[in-house]
């Protein structure tokens, strides 16, 4: 497994924000981490939920912050975050019936912040 580690170009600007990124991609290293060397389904389940609660939390804050300071885009930004918590619920279900393994979503989950966080997030945040 690869260990993302931070990197200077994944800050967008915002001490907040960027506090939040470092510990998502904390998750995505400690859900690969776990998926991958334990059997102890119960842990895989707690790390789970972790993670959509997060990203959830995660989302809604960056959204508030984002309206507070009258930024444009919110909207758009929101879906594409409500897009990728439906879509975490699809890997759920495709990991749970085989037809997708913990190395596609490390992959998929991967690309999503690198291409989310560098283009998207300081899209909606460069005005601030």
């Amino acid at each position: 497994m690869i260990k993302l580690e931070w990197a200077k170009e994944f800050e967008i600007g915002n001490e907040f924000v960027d506090i939040q990124h470092r510990y998502f991609l904390d998750l995505i290293n400690r859900i690969g981490k776990a998926f991958k060397e334990t059997a102890d389904e119960a842990h895989k389940r707690r790390l789970w939920t972790e993670f959509y609660k997060y990203a959830d939390f995660h989302f809604t804050s960056e959204e508030n912050l984002a309206m507070t300071n009258g930024l444009t885009g919110v909207d758009k930004h929101h879906q594409l975050h409500a897009q990728l918590l439906e879509e975490v619920d699809q890997y759920e279900k495709d990991l749970k019936n085989g037809s997708k393994t913990i190395d596609d979503f490390l992959e998929f989950i991967t690309d999503w912040f690198l291409v989310h966080t560098i283009h998207e997030d300081r899209k909606l945040f460069q005005t601030m």
